[in-house]
């Protein structure tokens, strides 16, 4: 890596770099600095971190960036979030060199439905989107403790694939414990065997409860102070701004490699949305100065952002329902804050917006429309189908919350034909994580990934632990258990 050539490509900074607020903080005074918000993921006013201010590139560097490796790219964007003088420039692209020198992220034309693109996030050691940040995160940990010499326990609420991925990239890592709250009966057998199948300084539980239940539990644990001292308690979801960030760096890279294909086309992506933390990594990098024009967000019958863009309420859509896209089953996104603050929300309000209370400002909601075009795919055969569409017309196979974003796609087409925007789709799971589409459909071959194929002959039910009641004093418990080795 050729850091002095790097060095050229850098972003200008604001007089904010580097600092953090909190997305409750109402007048923004507080200013944190970034390894307090790497230990704490999450406000003591139960706000999300948000950077103060954000790198922008312009137009010439943006060009620039086409010739860069995926290490390397990683390396500029990210020097704009991490000060040199705590992070030397060596340091960083070790962590990035690390994170991102096998990666690989191939682009499936569509052969029927035109200009539209699949970019395969699947092709990671865990066979999901959430490696790409989690190998960076894991990576920035690691380094910062052992420069500190300290310890810490990784707590990590699951919907389905961010444990399988953090597990995988935190696993044997010294000074580091993870524990993973999944919610019991509602991800894939695939999945689960994933996260059970990883042992030593991981630990993955079974919580008996929905994605909402691990998420809360995580939460009000990184906020009591005592457990959070005693565990030297943080995060690793995208509650975590640094499991957030390193996601920016694939838009950037998708639409250079894309770029150099269409060259005189516009590009915009659409992005399967549960916890929305990939639409926000795409958002930021679209402030940061990346020329896309609109984000389609496709949600499943768990709807609460549709009906915010489209309704400026929440009221109505707080149940969790189960579906076949199951990482997308969270009934309260808690990503959804940040869009609010990036879109300029009065922060005393988003709790109440949250919760069906209060409608989105008319001003913020113009701005969001402007930028994000959003649809939900509310039944579980409407997801059936789309899949078995896609495969017979273009001969490329999808699973469930890939396939949402064609069909949010597809909705985007019929509204706005005279947009003749290249749609890159984010392939965000491997359909191996979900064999049981195929006992429906034999026809529809499932690739494979390599840490699927390795679960063959595990039987899940001599793995299974008991389900862990969703409250507080049981998951410390497991705490306990874990940090003691």
């Amino acid at each position: 890596m050729d850091i002095h050539k790097l060095k050229q490509l850098l972003p200008v900074g604001s007089a904010d770099e580097h600092m953090f607020v909190s997305t409750r903080d109402p007048e923004g005074k507080n200013r944190y600095k970034w390894d307090f918000v790497l230990e704490r993921g999450l406000a003591s006013d139960y706000g999300l971190f948000m950077p103060a201010g954000l790198p922008c590139f312009n137009e010439a560097v943006i060009n620039d960036l086409s010739g860069l490796s995926y290490s390397e790219l990683a390396w500029v964007i990210m020097r704009g979030f991490l000060p040199q003088d705590d992070l030397p420039d060596n340091v960083l692209a070790d962590i990035c060199d690390g994170a991102y020198s096998d990666i690989h992220i191939p682009v499936e034309e569509a052969i029927d439905d035109n200009r539209l693109v699949i970019a395969r996030l699947d092709r990671g050691p865990s066979c999901s989107f959430k490696d790409f940040a989690a190998r960076f995160l894991a990576r920035l940990i690691s380094h910062y403790l052992s420069v500190n010499k300290r310890h810490a326990t990784i707590i990590v609420a699951t919907s389905g694939d961010t444990g399988t991925a953090i597990q995988t990239a935190f696993f044997g890592l010294p000074n580091l414990n993870v524990l993973v709250l999944y919610p019991a009966d509602r991800v894939s057998e695939v999945q689960e065997k994933q996260m059970l199948s990883i042992t030593g300084n991981v630990l993955a539980i079974p919580v008996d409860g929905n994605f909402d239940d691990c998420q809360r539990l995580a939460k009000s644990l990184l906020n009591d102070n005592n457990v959070r001292k005693r565990f030297n308690l943080t995060s690793a979801n995208s509650i975590s701004i640094w499991r957030l960030l390193p996601q920016t760096v694939y838009y950037f890279y998708i639409w250079e490699e894309l770029k150099k294909k269409f060259p005189d086309q516009n590009i915009i992506f659409s992005v399967p949305s549960g916890n929305l933390g990939n639409l926000t990594a795409g958002l930021i990098a679209k402030r940061m100065g990346l020329p896309v024009q609109v984000f389609i967000a496709g949600t499943n019958a768990n709807n609460i952002f549709a009906n915010i863009v489209g309704k400026g309420s929440s009221s109505g859509s707080l149940s969790n329902k189960y579906t076949l896209a199951n990482s997308m089953d969270i009934s309260v996104p808690s990503n959804l804050e940040r869009i609010l603050f990036l879109y300029g929300e009065v922060p005393e309000n988003i709790p109440d917006i949250l919760t069906g209370k209060r409608s989105i400002t008319p001003a913020v909601a113009k701005r969001l429309r402007k930028d994000v075009f959003v649809e939900d795919i509310i039944t579980n055969e409407d997801i059936e189908a789309h899949i078995v569409r896609f495969w017979r017309r273009n001969n490329i196979v999808l699973e469930p919350h890939g396939v949402i974003g064609v069909a949010a796609s597809f909705r985007y087409r019929q509204y706005f034909s005279s947009d003749k925007s290249i749609i890159v789709v984010l392939e965000t799971a491997s359909p191996a994580k979900f064999p049981d589409f195929q006992k429906n459909y034999p026809d529809i071959p499932i690739p494979q990934c390599p840490s699927v194929k390795n679960l063959e002959g595990i039987d899940i039910e001599t793995i299974r632990p008991p389900k862990v009641a969703a409250e507080p004093g049981a998951i410390i418990k497991k705490l306990e258990i874990l940090t003691r080795g």
